[in-house]
């Protein structure tokens, strides 16, 4: 594949604003048809990072504007729609980029789009941010700093608790990993993590590489749904994405995701999917372009035949045994969404693993019909699942 010359030098990037892209469409599509008209976009670290351009491409701000205006117009347009607030805000500190981002707002900002800039720290400034947004408008907070620590549950409490909001945050992994430990840190790693005891730094020590990481998003996913708090009978739900360095083997960082409603978790992870495989030809294609010999293969062409799961099937496969019984149960997009966010697989896991079991005459789909080799369950139309005797 030929990598966009914006992102040369920073392909997990890429990786990155394709999920925003990917997700955020869905999102405000699924919420515009649904009754909202009220809708507010925030970056809460726009920069511009590192790109001197006026056409700031392959920065968030220039997607998200685009993923905007996009929307708009569908719902207007195609749906009919009428009565519709979009708003994007966008908040950098420094004041060179601070400039840069009002300019570039200014003379591109679309049309039935209102468009801020504000200058500040978003921790320092969440009250701010918060009039900006309205009490009554549903609002998604993008959270992608440079480092880790600006990402510390206290500094993003008053964004939690807000209601009708969801929020992505990159949690920069690789950079906390190295500070866990180190008593000069010991205060910013609680901010993210909570109190951690002895036993949870030996409990650290004895993982793997893959298992720690594992374990220090989940801790931190749980920091954020306990600050969130639910809202009305919506509790915290989270889930997370996985972008791994380019060229080696261990994720760089995750995209947390924050949400209080479970089509959020389902559409979130469908989104999650299809960047994983774009992920997959990224990485191949580092490869190819850093190997002095010349491939036979293209990087679509290296991944063509791998697994699309995630997971390790047979475990997927024991995961639903243990689920299931010889009593019929219905299986929607709420039952899904904790499926997802209790083991962090994703949706073509599931169905890969039940098409097998179902062959293997282990369980059955009441509702379903044996024509059906991609998705054996449709959880939208709350089919009723069972295990075989």
């Amino acid at each position: 594949m030929e990598i966009d010359e914006a992102y040369k030098g920073r392909e997990h990037s890429l990786i990155k604003h394709e999920l925003l892209k990917g997700y955020l469409e869905v999102l405000l599509s699924i919420v515009g048809v649904s009754g909202v008209r009220k809708f507010t976009y925030v970056d809460c670290f726009a920069g511009p990072w590192g790109d001197d351009t006026d056409s700031l491409a392959g920065t968030s701000i220039a997607i998200s504007l685009e993923i905007l205006e996009k929307v708009r117009e569908t719902l207007e347009k195609v749906h009919g729609v009428q009565g519709l607030e979009f708003r994007a805000i966008y908040i950098e500190a420094a004041k060179k980029r601070y400039q840069q981002l009002s300019d570039y707002l200014g003379k591109n900002c679309p049309k039935g789009i209102e468009c801020h800039a504000l200058r500040g720290d978003c921790s320092a400034i969440q009250d701010d941010i918060l009039k900006l947004c309205g009490y009554q408008s549903f609002a998604f907070f993008f959270v992608d700093p440079m480092g880790w620590v600006d990402v510390g549950v206290p500094k993003l409490a008053k964004l939690l608790r807000r209601p009708k909001s969801e929020l992505l945050i990159t949690f920069m992994y690789d950079f906390l990993n190295r500070a866990i430990g180190m008593a000069d840190y010991r205060e910013q790693v609680s901010q993210m993590l909570g109190k951690l005891g002895e036993k949870d730094y030996e409990q650290l020590d004895r993982l793997s590489s893959s298992d720690r990481a594992d374990w220090v998003v989940r801790k931190y996913r749980e920091q954020l749904k306990t600050a969130m708090g639910p809202d009305g009978n919506f509790p915290a739900r989270a889930f997370h994405a996985d972008v791994l360095h380019k060229a080696k083997e261990r994720v760089h960082y995750h995209l947390v995701y924050l949400t209080r409603h479970h089509k959020g978790i389902v559409k979130f992870a469908e989104a999650s999917e299809k960047v994983n495989s774009l992920q997959k030809i990224v990485r191949a294609q580092s490869k190819l372009d850093s190997s002095e010999q010349r491939s036979l293969f293209t990087a679509e062409e290296m991944v063509e035949h791998e697994s699309g799961t995630t997971a390790n099937l047979g475990d997927v496969k024991a995961y639903w045994l243990r689920q299931l019984t010889d009593q019929p149960v219905q299986y929607d997009e709420a039952r899904l969404a904790g499926m997802l966010e209790e083991t962090g697989w994703l949706t073509r896991d599931f169905q890969d693993a039940f098409r097998e079991l179902q062959a293997e005459k282990k369980v059955e789909n009441l509702d379903g019909s044996p024509r059906r080799t991609k998705h054996p369950v449709h959880f939208e139309d709350n089919e009723r699942l069972k295990r075989c005797v």
